[in-house]
């Protein structure tokens, strides 16, 4: 009786600390609580619900699974570390671990059912290389307890390392950008068919001196083909006549070229210089083609005018396909960023480490002082609220909770019995919620372990 009237009058108390409190009251019932299991294969899709779901919201939790914690003894945070030295611990765990598990989970209070209704998201991440130029692979440790422990609750580590969604920080996202701009520009400044340069042929071998003067030959026969009748008869001429299949005239940007194939590198350089030296209105360009490599083309221009207007356009479409390509590479960040869009409050439990994880993961190199990393918190992630925080403001729920517990499963038992394994089903539930799916079918919805992150 005693323990009933104690919760009644600690609950409150702890739960006004909430800015936009609203009473809990609830259902939940016992095993398995479902969840959505974000990879690769759906995170499009699953953004897009997410996105409604947090637009909604009353408050957001997040969870993260890591690799590890300390990457030594000394590294431990205690009760008497000062606050700059707890953050040094922290930065340096959230610098060496990684993330293999995001769990994010809108809550959206429902007078109707005097509930809150939970949508909870489990993203497996992994760091992988998704750019040709991202700097070497990604390196992080592993500490054995912390392995033990996933591994213990039946972490699927196939599905993350296989399935798992890459990302980028805001600050490799700008570097990354930089890097395609420079690398995209060199190649279309390379490609360009200057006029006035007269280079001269470096004859190698007789193997070369032949190629350079077949090339020549049969661009003098394309191009005459195209000046003398219109595209589209020489394209029948061409298809009825079966020329070889590396000199076909296709468009590109309304005007006739040819898309070059079956060469290797040095021949494409032998052709470049065939081009500068003998053909002033042939272009020989790299273009965005279907697939994720760049296409090389040799396009006929009427003028200079047109040549110009030509390079604009080309550089037009890589530029598409560069933004394009850093979008699909930012991955999980696209979720970070729609938290921070939307300030709404955060929920964590014992979350420091966390938020330096995502600070380290998706924003950039954490700051060197404490002060500096609270300071950009604040502004990112203006209300966050820290559950193991809220239990030891309670000396009450202390009391309750014997004091030397302050796990969220511990809170778990003590505030929800009826959806604890843990608890008897007769006992009184002080938090009630109902976990919501959607009906795009049961494939990416999975029973979790009150560990897992997507709880």
């Amino acid at each position: 009786m005693i323990r009933q009237w104690l919760l009644r009058w600690a609950i409150p108390k702890t739960l006004t600390l909430v800015r936009r409190y609203r009473p809990f009251s609830s259902s939940s019932s016992g095993g398995g609580v479902v969840m959505k299991r974000v990879t690769r294969a759906n995170f499009e899709s699953a953004l897009e619900g997410l996105r409604a779901r947090v637009q909604g919201a009353d408050f957001v939790a997040i969870d993260l699974e890591m690799t590890g914690v300390t990457s030594a003894p000394w590294r431990e945070c205690f009760e008497f570390d000062r606050a700059d030295v707890r953050y040094l611990k922290v930065k340096d765990s959230a610098e060496k671990f990684a993330v293999v598990q995001i769990g994010v989970c809108p809550f959206r209070w429902d007078p109707s059912r005097g509930s809150f209704l939970a949508y909870p998201h489990n993203f497996f991440i992994f760091p992988r290389k998704e750019l040709p130029f991202d700097g070497p692979s990604h390196e992080f440790l592993c500490q054995t307890t912390s392995m033990n422990f996933l591994a213990k609750y039946q972490f699927d580590f196939n599905t993350c390392i296989h399935e798992g969604i890459s990302y980028l920080s805001r600050v490799q996202e700008a570097e990354a950008l930089n890097k395609l701009s420079s690398a995209y520009e060199n190649e279309l400044t390379n490609s360009i068919n200057t006029s006035g340069e007269n280079l001269e042929i470096p004859i190698v071998s007789t193997a070369d001196l032949l190629f350079t003067e077949r090339i020549k030959n049969k661009f003098h026969e394309w191009r005459n083909r195209i000046t003398e009748s219109s595209c589209a008869e020489c394209y029948v001429k061409e298809k009825t006549e079966h020329v070889m299949t590396q000199f076909q005239t296709i468009f590109f940007k309304m005007r006739p070229a040819v898309t070059l194939n079956g060469f290797n590198s040095h021949q494409m350089k032998l052709i470049q210089l065939v081009l500068r030296k003998h053909f002033k209105d042939l272009v020989f360009i790299h273009a965005q083609g279907e697939e994720v490599m760049l296409e090389r083309k040799v396009v006929y221009t009427d003028s200079e005018e047109d040549k110009a207007l030509l390079m604009r356009e080309v550089l037009e479409d890589l530029h598409r396909s560069k933004e394009a390509r850093v979008r699909s590479a930012v991955g999980f960040r696209h979720v970070i960023d729609f938290l921070v869009s939307e300030q709404k409050l955060i929920v964590g439990h014992n979350c420091l480490l966390d938020i330096a994880h995502v600070y380290s993961k998706f924003f950039g190199p954490l700051p060197s002082s404490m002060m500096e990393f609270a300071l950009s918190i604040h502004e990112n992630f203006p209300n966050i609220v820290d559950t193991k925080h809220l239990l030891n403001s309670s000396y009450v729920l202390q009391y309750l909770m014997k004091k030397n517990s302050k796990s969220l499963s511990s809170a778990f038992s003590l505030l929800c019995p009826e959806a604890s394994s843990d608890s008897p089903k007769s006992a009184h539930s002080y938090v009630k919620f109902e976990v919501q799916t959607d009906e795009t079918g049961l494939s990416n919805w999975t029973s979790g372990a009150k560990h897992e992150a997507g709880l």
